[in-house]
Protein backbone atom coordinates (compact mmCIF):
# COMPACT_ATOMS: atom_id res chain seq x y z
CA UNK A 1 0.00 0.00 0.00
CA UNK A 2 1.10 3.32 -0.66
CA UNK A 3 -0.01 4.90 2.42
CA UNK A 4 2.83 2.43 4.36
CA UNK A 5 4.97 4.94 3.20
CA UNK A 6 3.76 7.91 4.10
CA UNK A 7 5.37 10.32 6.91
CA UNK A 8 2.85 9.68 9.71
CA UNK A 9 3.22 13.57 9.97
CA UNK A 10 1.79 14.30 6.63
CA UNK A 11 -1.41 12.21 7.88
CA UNK A 12 -2.13 14.25 10.75
CA UNK A 13 -4.96 16.38 9.32
CA UNK A 14 -8.13 14.37 8.58
CA UNK A 15 -8.58 16.52 5.47
CA UNK A 16 -5.52 15.21 4.05
CA UNK A 17 -5.88 12.02 3.77
CA UNK A 18 -9.71 12.55 2.68
CA UNK A 19 -8.39 14.88 -0.16
CA UNK A 20 -5.99 12.21 -0.80
CA UNK A 21 -8.37 9.52 -1.06
CA UNK A 22 -10.99 11.42 -3.46
CA UNK A 23 -7.71 12.37 -5.85
CA UNK A 24 -7.06 8.46 -5.99
CA UNK A 25 -10.22 7.14 -6.62
CA UNK A 26 -10.85 9.80 -9.41
CA UNK A 27 -7.76 8.55 -10.89
CA UNK A 28 -8.70 5.08 -10.25
CA UNK A 29 -12.03 5.88 -11.74
CA UNK A 30 -10.77 7.63 -14.59
CA UNK A 31 -8.24 4.83 -15.43
CA UNK A 32 -11.04 2.20 -15.45
CA UNK A 33 -13.20 4.65 -17.84
CA UNK A 34 -10.21 4.73 -20.57
CA UNK A 35 -9.53 0.98 -20.73
CA UNK A 36 -12.99 0.51 -21.89
CA UNK A 37 -12.60 3.37 -24.91
CA UNK A 38 -9.40 1.88 -25.81
CA UNK A 39 -10.62 -1.22 -26.07
CA UNK A 40 -13.78 0.26 -28.18
CA UNK A 41 -11.39 1.92 -30.46
CA UNK A 42 -8.83 -0.49 -30.56
CA UNK A 43 -5.77 2.09 -29.38
CA UNK A 44 -3.08 0.57 -27.27
CA UNK A 45 -4.86 -0.64 -24.29
CA UNK A 46 -1.90 -2.67 -22.67
CA UNK A 47 1.01 0.53 -23.02
CA UNK A 48 -1.73 3.33 -21.91
CA UNK A 49 -2.89 0.96 -19.21
CA UNK A 50 1.12 0.81 -18.18
CA UNK A 51 1.33 4.27 -18.45
CA UNK A 52 -1.29 5.24 -16.39
CA UNK A 53 -0.28 2.91 -14.29
CA UNK A 54 2.90 4.42 -13.77
CA UNK A 55 2.21 7.57 -13.86
CA UNK A 56 -0.65 7.44 -11.22
CA UNK A 57 1.80 5.05 -8.48
CA UNK A 58 4.59 7.68 -9.32
CA UNK A 59 2.47 10.78 -9.25
CA UNK A 60 0.53 9.92 -5.60
CA UNK A 61 3.98 8.17 -3.86
CA UNK A 62 5.91 11.54 -4.70
CA UNK A 63 2.96 13.55 -2.71
CA UNK A 64 3.69 10.77 0.12
CA UNK A 65 6.96 11.13 0.04
CA UNK A 66 7.52 14.85 -0.51
CA UNK A 67 7.49 15.94 3.15
CA UNK A 68 5.42 19.25 2.95
CA UNK A 69 1.97 18.10 1.74
CA UNK A 70 0.65 20.32 -0.13
CA UNK A 71 4.13 20.50 -1.91
CA UNK A 72 3.68 16.94 -2.88
CA UNK A 73 -0.05 17.67 -4.21
CA UNK A 74 0.58 20.31 -7.55
CA UNK A 75 3.51 17.59 -8.55
CA UNK A 76 0.73 14.57 -8.13
CA UNK A 77 -1.75 16.52 -10.09
CA UNK A 78 1.18 17.46 -13.21
CA UNK A 79 1.68 13.67 -13.55
CA UNK A 80 -1.61 12.55 -14.09
CA UNK A 81 -3.21 15.50 -15.50
CA UNK A 82 -0.37 15.21 -18.12
CA UNK A 83 -0.65 11.83 -18.73
CA UNK A 84 -4.72 12.18 -19.70
CA UNK A 85 -3.75 15.72 -21.59
CA UNK A 86 -1.01 13.45 -23.50
CA UNK A 87 -3.62 10.40 -24.45
CA UNK A 88 -6.51 12.87 -25.85
CA UNK A 89 -3.87 14.33 -28.21
CA UNK A 90 -2.99 10.53 -29.17
CA UNK A 91 -6.58 9.29 -29.42
CA UNK A 92 -7.80 12.35 -31.65
CA UNK A 93 -5.15 10.94 -34.04
CA UNK A 94 -6.62 7.44 -33.45
CA UNK A 95 -10.47 7.97 -33.88
CA UNK A 96 -12.47 9.20 -35.99
CA UNK A 97 -13.30 13.48 -36.92
CA UNK A 98 -16.92 12.84 -35.40
CA UNK A 99 -15.24 10.89 -32.13
CA UNK A 100 -12.57 13.44 -31.15
CA UNK A 101 -12.60 15.09 -27.72
CA UNK A 102 -12.72 18.91 -27.57
CA UNK A 103 -10.57 20.30 -24.76
CA UNK A 104 -13.17 23.19 -24.82
CA UNK A 105 -16.08 24.31 -22.40
CA UNK A 106 -18.90 24.95 -25.08
CA UNK A 107 -20.49 21.05 -23.59
CA UNK A 108 -20.26 22.19 -20.38
CA UNK A 109 -21.49 25.50 -20.93
CA UNK A 110 -24.69 24.61 -23.08
CA UNK A 111 -25.35 22.17 -20.28
CA UNK A 112 -25.18 25.08 -17.63
CA UNK A 113 -27.55 27.15 -20.27
CA UNK A 114 -30.08 24.67 -20.81
CA UNK A 115 -30.22 24.23 -16.89
CA UNK A 116 -30.80 27.58 -16.71
CA UNK A 117 -33.40 27.74 -19.31
CA UNK A 118 -35.31 24.94 -17.70
CA UNK A 119 -35.06 26.79 -14.38
CA UNK A 120 -36.20 30.12 -15.89
CA UNK A 121 -39.36 28.18 -17.33
CA UNK A 122 -40.35 26.56 -14.13
CA UNK A 123 -39.55 29.45 -11.39
CA UNK A 124 -41.19 32.27 -14.20
CA UNK A 125 -44.09 33.85 -12.65
CA UNK A 126 -45.72 34.93 -15.77
CA UNK A 127 -46.09 32.66 -19.00
CA UNK A 128 -47.02 33.08 -22.57
CA UNK A 129 -49.39 30.86 -24.48
CA UNK A 130 -49.07 31.46 -28.32
CA UNK A 131 -52.54 31.72 -30.27
CA UNK A 132 -51.69 28.41 -31.27
CA UNK A 133 -51.36 27.28 -27.48
CA UNK A 134 -48.09 27.29 -27.94
CA UNK A 135 -45.70 27.99 -24.68
CA UNK A 136 -43.18 31.04 -25.05
CA UNK A 137 -39.88 30.13 -23.61
CA UNK A 138 -38.67 32.44 -20.86
CA UNK A 139 -35.41 34.32 -22.21
CA UNK A 140 -32.40 34.06 -19.94
CA UNK A 141 -28.73 34.78 -19.63
CA UNK A 142 -27.71 37.37 -22.34
CA UNK A 143 -30.53 37.14 -24.26
CA UNK A 144 -31.47 40.79 -25.55
CA UNK A 145 -34.93 40.33 -24.75
CA UNK A 146 -34.71 39.14 -21.18
CA UNK A 147 -35.21 43.31 -20.48
CA UNK A 148 -38.45 43.21 -22.84
CA UNK A 149 -39.86 39.96 -20.93
CA UNK A 150 -38.62 41.18 -17.44
CA UNK A 151 -40.86 44.95 -18.41
CA UNK A 152 -43.46 42.13 -19.58
CA UNK A 153 -43.94 40.71 -16.07
CA UNK A 154 -43.77 43.43 -14.00
CA UNK A 155 -46.83 45.14 -16.23
CA UNK A 156 -48.75 42.05 -15.64
CA UNK A 157 -47.85 40.71 -12.33
CA UNK A 158 -49.12 44.24 -11.05
CA UNK A 159 -52.06 43.99 -12.95
CA UNK A 160 -53.67 40.68 -12.70
CA UNK A 161 -53.86 40.00 -8.95
CA UNK A 162 -55.83 43.26 -8.91
CA UNK A 163 -57.81 42.20 -11.06
CA UNK A 164 -57.64 44.51 -13.85
CA UNK A 165 -59.77 44.77 -17.07
CA UNK A 166 -57.42 46.29 -19.17
CA UNK A 167 -53.59 47.46 -20.16
CA UNK A 168 -52.76 50.60 -22.30
CA UNK A 169 -49.50 50.96 -23.74
CA UNK A 170 -47.98 54.36 -25.88
CA UNK A 171 -44.57 53.54 -26.88
CA UNK A 172 -42.44 56.08 -28.59
CA UNK A 173 -39.09 55.93 -29.62
CA UNK A 174 -38.18 58.23 -26.82
CA UNK A 175 -40.28 56.23 -23.97
CA UNK A 176 -43.54 54.13 -23.70
CA UNK A 177 -46.08 55.04 -21.12
CA UNK A 178 -48.08 52.40 -19.18
CA UNK A 179 -51.07 52.46 -17.34
CA UNK A 180 -53.35 49.33 -15.66
CA UNK A 181 -57.00 50.10 -15.53
CA UNK A 182 -58.18 48.60 -12.52
CA UNK A 183 -62.29 48.76 -11.04
CA UNK A 184 -62.38 51.89 -13.82
CA UNK A 185 -59.46 53.92 -12.27
CA UNK A 186 -56.18 54.08 -14.31
CA UNK A 187 -52.97 53.43 -12.13
CA UNK A 188 -49.48 54.66 -14.36
CA UNK A 189 -46.61 52.55 -14.14
CA UNK A 190 -43.05 52.95 -14.69
CA UNK A 191 -41.87 54.45 -17.50
CA UNK A 192 -40.51 51.85 -20.25
CA UNK A 193 -37.35 52.72 -22.66
CA UNK A 194 -38.55 53.33 -26.17
CA UNK A 195 -36.95 50.74 -27.68
CA UNK A 196 -38.18 48.04 -24.81
CA UNK A 197 -41.73 49.31 -25.27
CA UNK A 198 -41.55 48.95 -29.17
CA UNK A 199 -40.18 45.38 -28.83
CA UNK A 200 -42.60 44.53 -26.19
CA UNK A 201 -45.54 45.16 -28.19
CA UNK A 202 -43.76 43.59 -31.69
CA UNK A 203 -42.80 40.72 -28.98
CA UNK A 204 -46.84 40.38 -28.61
CA UNK A 205 -48.09 41.21 -31.70
CA UNK A 206 -45.88 38.04 -33.05
CA UNK A 207 -47.10 35.30 -30.59
CA UNK A 208 -50.62 36.60 -30.89
CA UNK A 209 -50.64 35.90 -34.96
CA UNK A 210 -50.55 39.73 -36.15
CA UNK A 211 -48.79 40.96 -38.72
CA UNK A 212 -45.73 42.42 -37.14
CA UNK A 213 -44.31 44.66 -40.14
CA UNK A 214 -47.39 46.69 -40.17
CA UNK A 215 -47.63 49.84 -37.85
CA UNK A 216 -50.42 51.61 -38.48
CA UNK A 217 -53.63 49.63 -39.25
CA UNK A 218 -55.51 48.51 -37.02
CA UNK A 219 -54.96 44.57 -35.47
CA UNK A 220 -56.76 42.69 -32.93
CA UNK A 221 -54.97 39.27 -31.77
CA UNK A 222 -55.53 36.96 -29.05
CA UNK A 223 -53.61 34.99 -25.51
CA UNK A 224 -53.32 33.72 -23.21
CA UNK A 225 -51.26 33.94 -20.09
CA UNK A 226 -50.06 31.49 -17.24
CA UNK A 227 -50.54 33.55 -13.32
CA UNK A 228 -51.44 30.74 -10.96
CA UNK A 229 -54.21 30.11 -13.44
CA UNK A 230 -55.15 30.92 -17.19
CA UNK A 231 -55.74 34.10 -18.47
CA UNK A 232 -57.57 35.39 -21.70
CA UNK A 233 -55.57 38.60 -23.09
CA UNK A 234 -56.95 40.27 -26.40
CA UNK A 235 -54.88 42.41 -27.72
CA UNK A 236 -55.71 45.80 -30.07
CA UNK A 237 -52.93 47.79 -31.70
CA UNK A 238 -52.89 50.60 -33.96
CA UNK A 239 -50.35 53.63 -35.20
CA UNK A 240 -50.65 56.80 -34.48
CA UNK A 241 -48.32 60.18 -35.22
CA UNK A 242 -48.06 60.18 -31.90
CA UNK A 243 -46.23 56.11 -31.98
CA UNK A 244 -47.48 52.90 -31.38
CA UNK A 245 -50.82 52.30 -29.13
CA UNK A 246 -51.65 48.83 -27.71
CA UNK A 247 -54.48 47.64 -25.53
CA UNK A 248 -54.85 44.81 -23.41
CA UNK A 249 -58.08 43.73 -22.44
CA UNK A 250 -57.86 41.10 -19.83
CA UNK A 251 -60.56 38.32 -19.31
CA UNK A 252 -62.77 40.12 -21.92
CA UNK A 253 -64.89 37.05 -21.77
CA UNK A 254 -66.08 37.46 -18.25
CA UNK A 255 -68.80 40.23 -19.34
CA UNK A 256 -72.20 37.99 -18.66
CA UNK A 257 -75.61 39.11 -18.10
CA UNK A 258 -76.15 39.92 -14.66
CA UNK A 259 -79.57 39.23 -12.17
CA UNK A 260 -81.94 42.41 -12.80
CA UNK A 261 -82.19 41.64 -8.81
CA UNK A 262 -78.37 41.72 -8.44
CA UNK A 263 -77.70 44.44 -11.16
CA UNK A 264 -77.01 47.31 -8.40
CA UNK A 265 -80.26 48.79 -7.41
CA UNK A 266 -81.81 49.53 -4.53
CA UNK A 267 -84.99 48.12 -3.42
CA UNK A 268 -86.87 51.05 -3.50
CA UNK A 269 -85.95 51.58 -7.30
CA UNK A 270 -86.72 48.18 -8.26
CA UNK A 271 -90.01 48.28 -6.84
CA UNK A 272 -90.53 51.36 -9.08
CA UNK A 273 -89.08 49.71 -12.08
CA UNK A 274 -90.30 46.07 -11.96
CA UNK A 275 -93.81 47.38 -13.49
CA UNK A 276 -92.50 48.81 -16.42
CA UNK A 277 -91.93 45.06 -17.93
CA UNK A 278 -95.51 44.60 -17.98
CA UNK A 279 -95.72 46.57 -20.22
CA UNK A 280 -95.21 44.99 -23.87
CA UNK A 281 -94.28 48.48 -25.95
CA UNK A 282 -92.68 51.85 -25.05
CA UNK A 283 -88.83 52.74 -25.00
CA UNK A 284 -86.81 52.05 -22.21
CA UNK A 285 -83.37 54.34 -22.01
CA UNK A 286 -80.37 53.67 -20.57
CA UNK A 287 -77.86 56.28 -19.77
CA UNK A 288 -74.13 56.30 -19.13
CA UNK A 289 -70.96 57.80 -19.77
CA UNK A 290 -68.22 55.46 -21.91
CA UNK A 291 -67.38 52.35 -19.85
CA UNK A 292 -69.90 52.53 -17.05
CA UNK A 293 -71.75 49.52 -17.07
CA UNK A 294 -74.43 51.02 -19.92
CA UNK A 295 -73.92 47.75 -22.52
CA UNK A 296 -74.57 45.31 -19.25
CA UNK A 297 -77.36 46.81 -17.97
CA UNK A 298 -79.11 46.55 -20.85
CA UNK A 299 -78.51 42.81 -21.56
CA UNK A 300 -79.66 42.16 -18.04
CA UNK A 301 -82.98 44.40 -18.65
CA UNK A 302 -83.20 41.88 -22.09
CA UNK A 303 -82.31 38.76 -20.10
CA UNK A 304 -85.05 39.43 -17.89
CA UNK A 305 -87.73 38.52 -20.90
CA UNK A 306 -88.20 34.68 -21.46
CA UNK A 307 -86.71 34.30 -25.29
CA UNK A 308 -89.05 31.53 -25.91
CA UNK A 309 -92.41 33.19 -25.70
CA UNK A 310 -90.92 36.31 -27.36
CA UNK A 311 -89.30 36.97 -30.08
CA UNK A 312 -85.89 39.26 -28.81
CA UNK A 313 -83.59 40.75 -31.62
CA UNK A 314 -80.69 42.69 -31.70
CA UNK A 315 -78.77 45.21 -33.50
CA UNK A 316 -75.46 45.92 -32.36
CA UNK A 317 -72.50 47.83 -32.64
CA UNK A 318 -70.51 45.01 -31.08
CA UNK A 319 -71.66 41.60 -29.91
CA UNK A 320 -70.52 41.38 -26.28
CA UNK A 321 -71.73 37.96 -25.87
CA UNK A 322 -74.64 36.03 -27.01
CA UNK A 323 -77.95 35.46 -24.91
CA UNK A 324 -79.82 32.05 -25.01
CA UNK A 325 -82.43 32.56 -27.61
CA UNK A 326 -82.17 36.00 -28.72
CA UNK A 327 -81.25 36.69 -32.30
CA UNK A 328 -78.20 38.74 -32.04
CA UNK A 329 -77.58 40.86 -34.90
CA UNK A 330 -74.70 43.24 -35.81
CA UNK A 331 -75.13 46.79 -37.55
CA UNK A 332 -73.31 46.52 -40.92
CA UNK A 333 -70.96 49.32 -41.24
CA UNK A 334 -68.78 50.67 -44.40
CA UNK A 335 -69.04 53.22 -47.82
CA UNK A 336 -71.62 50.51 -49.09
CA UNK A 337 -73.74 50.16 -45.54
CA UNK A 338 -77.39 50.87 -45.43
CA UNK A 339 -77.83 53.67 -43.01
CA UNK A 340 -78.32 52.22 -39.17
CA UNK A 341 -82.24 53.69 -39.87
CA UNK A 342 -82.63 51.86 -42.95
CA UNK A 343 -81.19 48.53 -40.98
CA UNK A 344 -83.60 49.22 -37.64
CA UNK A 345 -86.55 49.57 -40.31
CA UNK A 346 -85.49 46.09 -41.97
CA UNK A 347 -85.08 44.24 -38.94
CA UNK A 348 -88.86 46.22 -37.64
CA UNK A 349 -90.08 44.31 -40.97
CA UNK A 350 -89.28 40.75 -38.78
CA UNK A 351 -91.87 42.04 -35.98
CA UNK A 352 -89.81 42.05 -33.17
CA UNK A 353 -91.56 42.10 -29.32
CA UNK A 354 -88.35 43.14 -27.72
CA UNK A 355 -85.98 45.52 -29.83
CA UNK A 356 -82.32 46.02 -28.50
CA UNK A 357 -80.26 48.43 -29.62
CA UNK A 358 -76.57 48.91 -28.60
CA UNK A 359 -76.83 52.63 -29.00
CA UNK A 360 -78.86 55.51 -30.29
CA UNK A 361 -76.94 57.83 -32.39
CA UNK A 362 -78.70 59.37 -35.38
CA UNK A 363 -82.23 61.48 -35.26
CA UNK A 364 -83.72 59.46 -38.02
CA UNK A 365 -82.98 56.49 -35.84
CA UNK A 366 -85.04 57.84 -32.68
CA UNK A 367 -88.15 58.77 -35.04
CA UNK A 368 -88.44 55.19 -36.55
CA UNK A 369 -87.81 53.59 -32.63
CA UNK A 370 -90.72 56.26 -31.60
CA UNK A 371 -92.94 55.02 -33.92
CA UNK A 372 -92.20 51.28 -33.59
CA UNK A 373 -92.46 52.11 -30.00
CA UNK A 374 -96.25 51.79 -29.82
CA UNK A 375 -95.97 48.11 -30.82
CA UNK A 376 -92.73 46.54 -29.54
CA UNK A 377 -90.21 47.02 -26.58
CA UNK A 378 -87.27 48.95 -27.37
CA UNK A 379 -84.05 48.65 -24.99
CA UNK A 380 -81.20 51.72 -26.02
CA UNK A 381 -78.04 53.10 -24.61
CA UNK A 382 -77.37 56.67 -24.51
CA UNK A 383 -74.15 58.46 -23.99
CA UNK A 384 -75.86 61.60 -21.55
CA UNK A 385 -75.05 62.72 -18.10
CA UNK A 386 -78.50 62.31 -16.36
CA UNK A 387 -81.66 60.72 -16.94
CA UNK A 388 -83.56 64.18 -17.38
CA UNK A 389 -80.92 65.11 -20.02
CA UNK A 390 -81.26 61.97 -21.98
CA UNK A 391 -84.66 63.03 -21.97
CA UNK A 392 -84.55 65.95 -23.19
CA UNK A 393 -82.02 64.84 -26.02
CA UNK A 394 -84.21 62.09 -27.06
CA UNK A 395 -87.22 64.58 -27.45
CA UNK A 396 -84.94 66.42 -29.55
CA UNK A 397 -84.09 63.47 -31.73
CA UNK A 398 -87.54 62.92 -32.08
CA UNK A 399 -88.26 66.43 -33.42
CA UNK A 400 -91.61 65.97 -32.02
CA UNK A 401 -92.37 66.33 -28.18
CA UNK A 402 -96.33 64.20 -28.19
CA UNK A 403 -94.40 61.31 -30.15
CA UNK A 404 -91.64 61.16 -28.09
CA UNK A 405 -93.36 61.99 -25.03
CA UNK A 406 -96.21 59.03 -25.84
CA UNK A 407 -92.96 56.33 -26.69
CA UNK A 408 -90.85 56.52 -23.87
CA UNK A 409 -91.22 53.88 -20.77
CA UNK A 410 -88.63 54.71 -18.44
CA UNK A 411 -84.99 56.51 -18.48
CA UNK A 412 -82.38 54.35 -16.26
CA UNK A 413 -78.78 56.26 -15.72
CA UNK A 414 -76.03 54.75 -14.07
CA UNK A 415 -72.49 55.10 -13.07
CA UNK A 416 -70.42 52.14 -11.21
CA UNK A 417 -68.61 52.77 -7.96
CA UNK A 418 -65.80 50.86 -6.29
CA UNK A 419 -66.63 48.76 -3.47
CA UNK A 420 -64.68 48.94 -0.40
CA UNK A 421 -62.58 46.40 0.74
CA UNK A 422 -64.17 44.32 3.54
CA UNK A 423 -61.25 43.18 4.69
CA UNK A 424 -59.41 46.42 4.96
CA UNK A 425 -61.92 49.67 5.04
CA UNK A 426 -61.60 51.61 8.27
CA UNK A 427 -65.02 52.47 10.06
CA UNK A 428 -65.25 56.30 11.38
CA UNK A 429 -67.73 58.17 13.23
CA UNK A 430 -68.82 61.03 10.33
CA UNK A 431 -68.97 64.85 11.41
CA UNK A 432 -72.79 65.94 12.03
CA UNK A 433 -72.23 68.37 9.93
CA UNK A 434 -71.23 66.83 6.91
CA UNK A 435 -74.26 63.98 7.54
CA UNK A 436 -76.41 67.19 7.29
CA UNK A 437 -74.39 68.77 4.28
CA UNK A 438 -75.31 65.32 2.51
CA UNK A 439 -78.71 64.66 4.18
CA UNK A 440 -78.21 61.97 5.84
CA UNK A 441 -80.06 61.10 8.89
CA UNK A 442 -77.76 61.39 12.14
CA UNK A 443 -80.04 58.81 13.47
CA UNK A 444 -79.56 56.14 11.12
CA UNK A 445 -75.80 56.92 10.18
CA UNK A 446 -73.77 55.85 13.28
CA UNK A 447 -70.62 55.78 11.56
CA UNK A 448 -69.26 55.95 7.37
CA UNK A 449 -65.99 53.44 6.04
CA UNK A 450 -63.11 54.72 4.23
CA UNK A 451 -60.61 52.81 2.23
CA UNK A 452 -57.25 51.61 3.37
CA UNK A 453 -55.53 49.29 1.95
CA UNK A 454 -53.89 47.84 4.88
CA UNK A 455 -54.01 45.39 7.13
CA UNK A 456 -51.78 44.49 10.74
CA UNK A 457 -50.04 41.96 10.69
CA UNK A 458 -47.93 41.27 14.07
CA UNK A 459 -48.59 45.10 14.71
CA UNK A 460 -46.95 45.82 11.82
CA UNK A 461 -49.04 47.66 8.66
CA UNK A 462 -48.68 45.18 5.76
CA UNK A 463 -50.58 45.28 2.13
CA UNK A 464 -54.06 44.04 2.09
CA UNK A 465 -54.35 40.20 0.54
CA UNK A 466 -57.78 40.82 -0.69
CA UNK A 467 -57.33 44.47 -2.59
CA UNK A 468 -53.32 43.85 -2.71
CA UNK A 469 -53.31 47.58 -1.06
CA UNK A 470 -55.85 49.41 -3.17
CA UNK A 471 -58.69 49.55 -0.74
CA UNK A 472 -61.17 48.63 -3.10
CA UNK A 473 -62.03 45.55 -4.87
CA UNK A 474 -64.69 45.54 -7.60
CA UNK A 475 -67.38 47.64 -8.63
CA UNK A 476 -71.09 47.75 -8.48
CA UNK A 477 -73.58 50.46 -10.49
CA UNK A 478 -75.76 53.00 -8.96
CA UNK A 479 -78.77 54.09 -10.76
CA UNK A 480 -81.16 56.81 -10.86
CA UNK A 481 -84.23 55.03 -12.58
CA UNK A 482 -87.22 57.43 -14.07
CA UNK A 483 -90.30 55.59 -14.53
CA UNK A 484 -92.80 57.23 -16.64
CA UNK A 485 -96.70 56.59 -17.26
CA UNK A 486 -99.41 58.50 -18.82
CA UNK A 487 -99.55 62.05 -16.44
CA UNK A 488 -95.51 62.34 -17.18
CA UNK A 489 -95.97 61.68 -20.86
CA UNK A 490 -98.45 64.03 -21.15
CA UNK A 491 -96.35 66.70 -19.60
CA UNK A 492 -93.35 65.68 -22.06
CA UNK A 493 -95.53 66.36 -24.80
CA UNK A 494 -96.59 69.69 -23.01
CA UNK A 495 -92.72 70.25 -23.06
CA UNK A 496 -93.15 71.18 -18.98
CA UNK A 497 -90.08 69.43 -17.61
CA UNK A 498 -89.85 71.70 -14.43
CA UNK A 499 -93.87 70.12 -13.13
CA UNK A 500 -92.09 66.18 -14.47
CA UNK A 501 -89.11 67.39 -12.20
CA UNK A 502 -91.26 67.96 -9.00
CA UNK A 503 -93.84 65.21 -10.24
CA UNK A 504 -91.39 62.75 -10.27
CA UNK A 505 -89.81 63.73 -6.34
CA UNK A 506 -93.44 63.46 -5.38
CA UNK A 507 -93.30 59.90 -6.65
CA UNK A 508 -90.08 59.40 -4.38
CA UNK A 509 -87.45 59.37 -7.73
CA UNK A 510 -84.43 59.31 -5.85
CA UNK A 511 -81.43 61.34 -7.94
CA UNK A 512 -78.24 59.22 -7.95
CA UNK A 513 -76.17 60.93 -5.45
CA UNK A 514 -78.76 59.82 -2.67
CA UNK A 515 -78.99 56.71 -4.15
CA UNK A 516 -75.13 56.35 -3.97
CA UNK A 517 -74.89 57.72 -0.56
CA UNK A 518 -77.56 55.20 0.67
CA UNK A 519 -74.95 52.80 -0.25
CA UNK A 520 -72.10 54.45 1.75
CA UNK A 521 -74.36 54.41 4.65
CA UNK A 522 -74.18 50.65 3.97
CA UNK A 523 -70.53 50.43 3.91
CA UNK A 524 -70.19 49.76 0.72
CA UNK A 525 -68.59 52.48 -0.86
CA UNK A 526 -66.96 55.65 0.56
CA UNK A 527 -68.22 59.30 0.05
CA UNK A 528 -64.45 59.98 -1.29
CA UNK A 529 -65.74 57.39 -3.98
CA UNK A 530 -68.97 59.44 -4.81
CA UNK A 531 -67.50 62.54 -4.97
CA UNK A 532 -64.86 61.13 -7.55
CA UNK A 533 -67.50 59.77 -9.85
CA UNK A 534 -70.24 62.42 -9.70
CA UNK A 535 -68.28 65.19 -8.98
CA UNK A 536 -66.35 65.06 -12.23
CA UNK A 537 -69.69 66.04 -14.11
CA UNK A 538 -69.41 68.87 -12.66
CA UNK A 539 -66.06 70.11 -13.72
CA UNK A 540 -64.89 69.60 -9.87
Amino acid sequence: MILTIADSAVLVSIFNPILFGVVAGLWGYTSSYLDKDQEYYFLKRKLWNLIFLVSGVLGLGLWLLIPIFWAGFPVALLLIIGTLVGYHFYRNTEVPKSAQWKLSLDSFRQKWDDSQREKAQQSAAVRIITSEGMGVEVPTGDDPMVPVYEALESVLEFAIPRRAERIDMLATARETIVAVQIDGVKYPQTKLDGKIGLTLIDFLKKHAGMNVSDKRKKQTGKLKVLHEVPHDLELITSGTTRGLNLTILVDPASLKAIELKNLGMLESQLKQFMPVFEDDAHAVIVVAPQRQGMTTTLYSLVAHHDPYTTNIMSLEDEISFELEGVNHGQLKKGADAPTIARQVESLLLREPQIVFLGQLNAPDTAKIIAQGATEARFYLGLRQKDTLTALKAWVQAVGDRQTAGHAIGAVISQRLLRKLCTTCRIAYQPDPALLKKLNLPMDRVSQLYKHSGQVMIKDEPQPCPDCVGLGYRGRRAVFEVMVLDDQTRGMIAEGQFDQLKSHLRKNRMLYMQEAALNLAAEGVTSVSEISRILASEKGK
